[in-house]
């Protein structure tokens, strides 16, 4: 009999590794808190900078028989309507749609048991799921944990703390890269926006917000990172030309260059306080603070992992990225250089102290947002290609 796999969440590297376990002929059973591809609707607005040729597996384009210009780069949308969906359509109910993993744990042992001795007895992985029907048990041989981290965005205050008053303030805080120039237009048109963040997604809603700027001069954007005036690493020679041009927008902004903008660079968020119909915001900047009133807030400080899956198992986590030991260690390693050079690790680093437990995609980062598709395709092809169904 085939082995059962369960894999956690319906994303592209959990639609992805469904796809290729059912074609070798596991058994295989893909749970997901919402619906297929659910996390990529929230930017579905946004054009990625690699092109289909990078976010796309093998047996992928095979199974669907189409062929996309592989130099085009698509947005959001286009790869949902295009490839994800359609690939997710030819699963049927291998997915359980609304269906929420709670926990993982072995059936017939605790996590102590396994102190000092693996306790070959401990039978198969045992998963708390939740779905239409209400609380179950289900059982697998092996777990894919391809959970991502897009649903768990970082905190927004000093040091990764909740900043004072974020909790009371939630209604007003974007997480996500708004569609400011398009349903979300109304949203932040004319309004004054703090934007929290220097990596690649916030300065993709910078240059949103700054087009909007451009529309309506009376839109104005503070934004506060805790870099310097030059946070973009820029490749000269750049084979992914948008992010080439997102750097060198980004540096030229935080360098007071960009109509609309006003950077606040090396600060933090300390203290949110309802202000009228805005908020009033504490910014800190070493010793000193400064005082901003503004209409919303958009935090594009970084996602995590969800931990609490896989309490109950043993699973060795870096205590700085919080991912998996032996694939962190790797990535500090490499840290630095441009996340297209990045290739595939080999499956004795995507292993973890749990047998057959192995966590692939963005979650086998963790607070690292160098992951590519293509990465988690390549761990796909190493981890199946080791096991045997």
């Amino acid at each position: 009999m085939a082995q059962k796999l369960a894999i956690i969440g319906a994303g592209p590297i959990g639609i992805e590794a469904a796809t290729l376990a059912k074609r070798q002929g596991w058994q295989v059973s893909v749970y997901e808190a919402a619906l297929p591809g659910s996390s990529i609707q929230r930017w579905q607005h946004v054009r990625l900078f690699s092109s289909w040729a990078l976010n796309q597996s093998p047996w992928g384009r095979e199974i669907l028989a189409i062929s996309l210009d592989e130099d085009a780069c698509p947005t959001g949308r286009e790869y949902l309507d295009h490839y994800l969906l359609p690939l997710a359509a030819t699963l049927g109910d291998v997915v359980k749609t609304r269906t929420r993993v709670l926990g993982i744990t072995r059936r017939d042992a605790l996590k102590g048991d396994f102190v000092g001795n693996r306790a070959p007895k401990s039978g198969p992985f045992l998963l708390h799921v939740d779905g239409p029907d209400g609380e179950t048990y289900v059982e697998a041989d092996v777990v894919f944990d391809t959970s991502g981290v897009y649903e768990h965005p970082a905190n927004i205050g000093r040091g990764g703390l909740r900043a004072i008053g974020e909790t009371t303030a939630a209604d007003r805080i974007e997480h996500y890269i708004p569609d400011a120039m398009g349903a979300d237009e109304a949203t932040y048109s004319g309004k004054s926006v703090l934007l929290l963040g220097a990596g690649h997604s916030a300065v993709t809603s910078l240059r949103l917000l700054s087009d909007l700027h451009d529309k309506n001069p009376k839109t104005r954007i503070f934004w506060a990172f805790l870099g310097k005036r030059a946070p973009y690493q820029v490749i000269e020679n750049d084979s992914l030309p948008q992010r080439k041009s997102l750097g060198l927008f980004g540096n030229k902004a935080a360098s007071g260059e960009v109509a609309g903008v006003t950077p606040f660079p090396e600060s933090t968020i300390e203290q949110i306080q309802s202000d009228g119909d805005g908020l009033k915001v504490t910014l800190r900047r070493g010793e000193a603070q400064e005082a901003l009133h503004v209409d919303r807030i958009v935090a594009n400080v970084g996602y995590r992992p969800d931990l609490s899956l896989n309490r109950e198992i043993q699973v060795h986590q870096c205590y700085a990225s919080e991912g998996p030991m032996k694939l962190a260690a790797s990535l500090l390693a490499s840290a630095g250089g441009d996340c297209l050079a990045q290739a595939a690790v080999g499956v004795d680093l995507l292993k973890n102290t749990e047998p057959n437990y192995f966590v692939l995609g963005a979650k086998s980062y963790g607070r690292n947002s160098s992951f590519l598709l293509r990465l988690g395709i390549e761990q796909i092809q190493e981890i199946l290609g080791f096991l045997k169904p």
